[in-house]
């Protein structure tokens, strides 16, 4: 069996763009003091075409597209033309977190920026997955720069493993997300890691996109996360994206 890049968010590595060169951040405007203003990493988001990209639904629900921006690579900065969340997504209900997003001008693909594919296969032949991420470290401070990406080996649980570990919590389990632990290792995702993508090996492809973060235990790094997985929404984000391939 292939495994995702080696590194080991919260708990995790350090890792340059170039080699996770699939997720960008989503920068939203807030006001800091009285008189200004700045564009803070809000979550993550995964490359999908040059236009198309996916994040959480939960990073966008809500948000004016004017107070957004994305950003890839070394600075390449995009503002939005339009989201669309999954139809069946409900704010404060767990499942079916996902949104696609529009960009107006589309990405020039580099050595910085790529298109990852999407795994769409409903049956997973692995046991480990990597985590990506420009979230909160686990001592709560911002990791947003080039050199703050941070990427973690994760084992993959069974949904009656995710249960117990879960305890009381697993009554908010849905049949679309895939469960990943920690182990004693204390690496899991963390807040602001939403959005960016959950990566799997197979032996076509090196990188492949399995699901985007959607909720975790807290604190961070105390126990599983769980993620949207792109096979049970494939059939959504291909009608979504394939008319407007550009």
């Amino acid at each position: 069996m292939h495994e995702p890049p080696s590194t080991r968010i919260v708990g995790g590595t350090d890792i340059s763009i170039s080699e996770i060169p699939f997720i960008c951040s989503i920068r939203k405007l807030e006001k800091i003091g009285h008189w200004s203003w700045a564009r803070v990493h809000l979550c993550g988001s995964t490359v999908v075409t040059e236009r198309w990209q996916l994040t959480s639904a939960h990073c966008v629900f809500e948000k004016e597209l004017a107070s957004l921006l994305i950003v890839c690579g070394l600075r390449q900065v995009r503002s939005l033309e339009r989201i669309e969340m999954e139809p069946d997504y409900a704010d404060g209900q767990k499942g079916n977190d996902l949104a696609l997003m529009l960009l107006k001008k589309p990405l020039v693909f580099t050595v910085n920026v790529q298109p990852i594919p999407l795994f769409a296969q409903p049956i997973l032949p692995f046991s480990v997955a990597a985590i990506v991420g420009y979230g909160l470290s686990s001592d709560g401070t911002d990791a947003w720069s080039t050199s703050g990406l941070k990427a973690a080996i994760v084992p993959i649980l069974t949904f009656d493993e995710c249960s117990k570990r879960l305890g009381t919590l697993a009554a908010y389990l849905t049949s679309d997300t895939i469960c990943t632990d920690n182990g004693l290792s204390a690496s899991g995702a963390c807040l602001g890691d939403s959005g960016g993508p959950v990566i799997v090996a197979t032996e076509l492809q090196s990188f492949n996109l399995l699901a985007i973060p959607a909720w975790t235990v807290t604190p961070c790094g105390s126990g599983p996360s769980m993620h949207t997985l792109i096979s049970s929404h494939i059939d959504w984000i291909l009608n979504i994206i394939t008319p407007n391939l550009k």
